[in-house]
């Protein structure tokens, strides 16, 4: 590929398609119940103060949890644990226990009400600051007031999601 060559163009859905993999997050939202929501649409949105935002859709059982609630956790999943990110994804958090039924591990968090998780290398608390919709998801953003990770911490080990396949940086991954 030379960046000399002619540009095609592309329709709107063939160019986000062509965007490079995005973090996938498994969100923890509630203190009672809590429950995991797997998000694709994760993004900092402010250095100063430190603003993350994720988008999720109306129809998901976590959307009302997220509404309800002042706080949520974003935790980075590795691919070890790929299969239950998409345990996490696949079923509602209305019918059962994402922890119990994904085998994952709630721990407590530092600075918020929601637990994060265990099994994921970067653990982020936010405290909601404010939402916003737009087009089919809505933008639920969260002031970053802690976050967790090993010292040996490598951002290639998070894992990246576009268009239902797995990645990590520089490598496209088999799904389970």
């Amino acid at each position: 590929m030379s960046l000399d060559e002619d540009k095609i163009s592309r329709g709107a859905l063939e160019t986000m398609s062509m965007l490079p993999p995005s973090p996938i997050a498994l969100v923890v939202v509630g203190e009672t119940v809590p429950d995991i929501i797997t998000v694709g649409m994760v993004n900092l949105f402010s250095q100063r103060p430190p603003i993350i935002g994720i988008g999720v859709t109306t129809a998901r059982y976590s959307y009302k949890l997220l509404e309800e609630n002042d706080d949520f956790s974003v935790n980075f999943p590795t691919p070890e644990i790929l299969s239950k990110v998409i345990c996490c994804g696949s079923v509602s958090g209305s019918r059962v226990n994402k922890f119990e039924k994904c085998g994952l591990t709630k721990v407590p968090s530092s600075r918020i009400k929601s637990p994060k998780i265990k099994e994921c290398i970067l653990n982020v608390e936010c405290k909601k600051i404010d939402s916003l919709e737009k087009g089919d998801h809505v933008w639920f953003f969260g002031e970053i007031v802690h976050g967790d990770a090993p010292a040996s911490y490598d951002q290639k080990l998070a894992l990246l999601h576009r268009d239902g396949l797995f990645w990590t940086i520089g490598q496209k991954l088999e799904n389970p």
